[in-house]
């Protein structure tokens, strides 16, 4: 964060073009932003105009705003940090936790336990969700990367939305799937009889495109699946395999009574068994392609045999 000085030589140039010809370690739509915030001034005076066009020997400062900080009380909890450099971090949220502050819970979320963790979290995305550029579900474990300036966050942003980030998830279903592949696909929207849940419909709603892949069968009774939704919609994956009629294991809001019933020796387990197991990207810096995986959590261990983890 700072204050950075240049002057163009040449005129005719764009104020952001020539920003981001510059300023290597901001994006085109980055810099953009920071246009657009009253970040950049031309000879002394404001200017918020990308398309500005610059003359010759003007001077140029671009201002990177400081962090806020947070504010949010540290949760003093062991979290596991995967992988972790200036621009980036990669965390195994456990189960049982919301990844940010919400009505009801300020203070036990993955965001407080960040706090205490990492340093130079990024901003952007507010000072209750400091770094944090994607989410799981409270009871979904696993992988979570986390952004440490503005610049990551923004080609984080970026990437997620525009499906460049390749997600893995492992999930224990009811049921004996024997498909080695498939895909759900449909589309997803609000229930218009329960705030919580979604549901999926032919036509209406946010289109969404589930991949699977079978990797074992548990005691006669489940199925352990590779899970890979190329979209990113909120339960996806949860109700697409509530479509497919094989439920996961454990999950409280979408599940079925008649197959609960009649697999009972799997109801003692506590929380759904869903786990974003790995993450494939291009950092944001380096342009290296990363690869991170997070481990398997005890409490979900028991569905993965030998023959499954050869296949992981």
């Amino acid at each position: 964060m700072g204050i950075i000085s240049m002057i163009s030589s040449d005129g005719g140039i764009r104020l952001d073009v020539f920003l981001a010809e510059r300023f290597k370690s901001g994006t085109r739509s980055y810099i953009k932003k920071l246009i657009l915030s009253g970040n950049a001034k031309v000879n002394g005076l404001t200017v918020k105009k990308p398309a500005y066009m610059l003359k010759g020997g003007s001077s140029v400062t671009l201002e990177e705003p400081e962090i806020i900080k947070s504010g949010l009380k540290e949760l003093d909890r062991d979290i596991e940090i995967i992988y972790e450099d200036d621009y980036i971090a990669a965390v195994n949220k456990p189960a049982g936790i919301a990844t940010h502050p919400g009505k009801g819970n300020y203070d036990n979320t993955l965001a407080n336990i960040l706090v205490g963790k990492i340093s130079n979290l990024s901003g952007i995305g507010g000072v209750e969700r400091p770094g944090i550029v994607h989410r799981l579900d409270k009871d979904t474990s696993g992988i979570m990367l986390v952004a440490k300036n503005d610049f990551s966050h923004n080609a984080l942003m970026h990437n997620f939305k525009e499906h460049q980030i390749q997600k893995t998830y492992l999930a224990v279903c009811y049921g004996l799937i024997h498909q080695k592949s498939g895909c759900v696909e449909g589309f997803i929207k609000r229930s218009p009889n329960s705030r919580l849940r979604m549901e999926m419909t032919a036509e209406t709603g946010k289109y969404c495109f589930t991949g699977f892949e079978t990797l074992s069968h548990i005691r006669g009774a489940a199925t352990l699946l590779k899970v890979m939704p190329r979209t990113g919609r909120t339960h996806q994956i949860r109700v697409s395999l509530l479509e497919k009629g094989c439920p996961i294991v454990g999950d409280k809001v979408y599940k079925r009574k008649d197959i609960a019933d009649k697999y009972k020796s799997l109801n003692s387990v506590k929380r759904q068994m869903l786990h974003a197991y790995m993450l494939e990207f291009v950092h944001p810096k380096t342009k290296e392609n990363m690869l991170l995986k997070a481990n398997v959590p005890e409490d979900m261990e028991w569905a993965i045999d030998a023959d499954a983890r050869l296949k992981l």
